[in-house]
């Protein structure tokens, strides 16, 4: 994919963004070459020449895998935390040339065994579900994501290659698609059970304004994100144009992880900002006895600094204040964001039509709408974030990966 010029600056359109809690591998067993017991922790290293594991003796027994420790069927502790024994006291020792740690308790407990595999994927701070980023602008034209219908859902392995495309790019279409109500949900029931919220579970829709929101006209809608006013905002969002006798109607989808990376490469003080205020959003329809309302941040950043989550609706955005300096400073860089919204260089055009089904991550992709003039029928569904990756998860190990 070509390079994209934006103003004086120059942007690969797709920017890889990795680090060592954001990549899953296939199951390679590290080897135990030695467990040394030192104090009340366990030092232990590996054939690869890994860095040293050190994990302590209460925590081996407050995670043992033993049947008496760990429900077999559930995988639910057992082990009743709180009444183990500060001091305890056991002997080590690496067994199965080196795929076993074995830990033979000083008490009446059971001897714990746990796999080298096991120890080897244990992390700090780990991301719940490890992946590659692939950051983007209007150059993903060139190779957009993309699976058949046909093999989705026959496969468990065309499924997989689709939700591996949307946690790398943030989307992926499904083509080929019948254009039925029935098709649609086919598909989102494929991937997990359907979000229920105010505008229902499955949904389908013209200019009818039958909820109070402008995605129910003909108008033109700008960049933005679901869901601003959910404590938990739909992760994911499907989109199924089942007619499209009209003129206009075009589609607008953005990477709003790049631009997030863009602004805090050419205006960190406007990026912390926007990390730091709460901006409420709110949905109102008093006709149905609905006034929503939800706070937090327009990038929602993790505890290890990472970006997790774009919220942005201007539309929906509540009244709120702030002292008059951090205020203005709130706006210039709520104006900043806009201007990249409204970047051609970052947008990825294209018009829905019967055939296509559009699979994208709520949290980080905003989307918006020309007009259009003629009729319309939009169908789609939510779907809840933990849904979706838990799906992925299960694939993955299905697979033979493992984080």
């Amino acid at each position: 994919m070509a390079d994209v010029k934006r103003d004086s600056l120059s942007r690969l359109p797709l920017t890889p963004v990795s680090n060592h809690r954001r990549c899953y591998t296939i199951i390679m067993t590290s080897h135990l070459t030695a467990a040394r017991l030192i104090d009340q922790n366990v030092h232990l290293t590996w054939v690869n020449g890994g860095p040293d594991l050190v994990v302590s003796l209460f925590w081996l027994r407050d995670n043992c895998q033993e049947v008496t420790s760990q429900h077999p069927d559930t995988k639910q502790r057992l082990v009743d935390t709180f009444n183990l024994s500060t001091d305890i006291s056991a002997s080590v020792k690496v067994e199965k040339d080196g795929q076993q740690l074995a830990v033979k308790w000083s008490n009446e407990d059971p001897t714990s065994h746990f796999t080298s595999q096991f120890l080897a994927a244990l992390r700090t701070n780990p991301e719940v579900l490890p992946n590659t980023r692939t950051l983007w602008d209007c150059g993903i034209s060139e190779g957009v994501p993309e699976v058949a219908y046909i093999e989705f859902l026959k496969t468990d392995g065309a499924l997989k290659d689709l939700l591996e495309k949307v946690q790398r790019f943030g989307l992926c279409f499904i083509e080929g698609v019948p254009g039925t109500a029935e098709a649609t949900q086919l598909i989102a029931k494929r991937i997990s059970y359907i979000r229920e919220t105010i505008f229902g579970g499955y949904w389908d829709f013209t200019a009818n304004m039958e909820h109070k929101d402008t995605a129910y006209t003909s108008m033109a809608i700008g960049p933005h994100t679901d869901g601003t006013y959910s404590f938990d905002a739909p992760g994911y969002q499907m989109f199924h144009c089942l007619a499209a006798e009209c003129t206009g109607g075009e589609n607008v989808l953005i990477d709003g992880f790049k631009m997030a990376k863009i602004l805090s490469e050419d205006q960190p003080a406007l990026y912390k900002v926007l990390t730091e205020v709460a901006i409420p959003g709110q949905y109102l329809d008093y006709d149905r006895g609905i006034h929503l309302m939800a706070r937090r941040p327009l990038l929602r950043l993790d505890d290890s600094g990472d970006l997790v989550q774009v919220t942005y609706n201007n539309y929906d955005r509540a009244p709120f204040v702030l002292p008059p300096a951090q205020h203005a400073l709130l706006y210039k860089a709520l104006n900043a964001f806009n201007a990249l919204c409204h970047d051609p260089s970052l947008h990825y055009r294209r018009r829905l039509l019967p055939g296509s089904v559009l699979l994208f991550d709520n949290w980080r992709v905003l989307h918006a709408r020309d007009a259009y003039v003629g009729y319309r029928q939009l169908a789609g569904v939510y779907l809840n974030k933990e849904d979706v990756e838990s799906r992925l998860r299960y694939l993955r190990i299905k697979a033979g990966e493992t984080t």
